[in-house]
């Protein structure tokens, strides 16, 4: 079994890419099972193979806590080690090809608290990915950019899972300000050159030290726009995956070629 954990800020699209993917893989015969690992999400634009919320209430912990709705939230993702042993006999009898695990609304939620990295390692296996997604309205400024991308890297560390950085909902973008990003993840010369041109003082240096450890790690290149909205870049997105799980080969699952 395949397993892609989707990672993000909140409204970078996590739940819509879920839904999104989903169905586009099926399209290719695989056997796909959603995940919603979110115990306090009111509206899905999928109905989730498998949910948290049937093992996690948020209403009865915020009650026996005596929690608000930001603590009932931590304490209830807090909850979700307890339950991974039966959320994972769960997947276990589902037997799906791939399972695409849609995460908390709140990234630090999951990304940065101890539940996140001891519920990835449970539940993702050997054949796991996380796609990390960063919303195309904080990447309109070079300087929003690096600092999306300091998140980018941020989570890497946590996890150290290999991972595809997406920059999502770029269907919101004009043609202007999707032209300039794109020139700035293919040309990195012009990113830098942006950063010089619009930042001053010890923000300039600081935003220029990162840009250099990015390019460094080739981590620009790597960049790939996508908007589950209009289907944009799914197709590379699926292929990056292919990429990672089986080196660039036809999905092999349950004695079939999946191409």
């Amino acid at each position: 079994m395949y397993t892609a954990f989707i990672v993000g800020t909140a409204g970078s699209g996590k739940s819509f890419l879920t839904s999104t993917l989903a169905e586009y893989m099926k399209i290719y015969g695989l056997d796909v099972a959603t995940v919603n690992m979110d115990p306090g999400v009111l509206r899905l634009p999928y109905a989730p193979d498998i949910d948290v919320r049937e093992y996690i209430n948020i209403n009865e912990i915020m009650t026996e806590y005596e929690l608000g709705p930001n603590g009932g939230l931590v304490a209830a993702v807090d909850l979700i080690t307890s339950q991974s042993a039966l959320i994972l006999e769960e997947v276990k009898e589902r037997s799906p090809d791939i399972m695409l695990i849609d995460t908390p609304g709140q990234m630090e939620l999951f990304a940065f608290r101890p539940t996140g990295v001891i519920a990835a390692n449970e539940l993702g296996g050997e054949k796991c990915v996380l796609v990390n997604l960063m919303d195309a309205n904080q990447c309109r400024e070079p300087y929003g950019l690096i600092n999306t991308l300091v998140l980018a890297m941020n989570v890497q560390m946590r996890f150290f899972f290999p991972q595809i950085n997406l920059i999502s909902k770029i269907d919101l973008l004009d043609n202007n300000n999707l032209e300039e990003l794109t020139n700035w993840l293919e040309e990195s010369y012009v990113l830098e050159e942006a950063i010089n041109n619009s930042i001053t003082g010890e923000r300039r240096e600081l935003a220029v030290r990162l840009f250099q450890m990015f390019e460094d790690f080739q981590l620009l290149a790597e960049i790939l726009p996508i908007s589950a909205k209009t289907n944009v870049s799914i197709d590379a997105l699926y292929g990056k995956l292919q990429l990672i799980w089986q080196g660039g080969e036809d999905f092999q699952v349950e004695d079939r070629v999946v191409r």
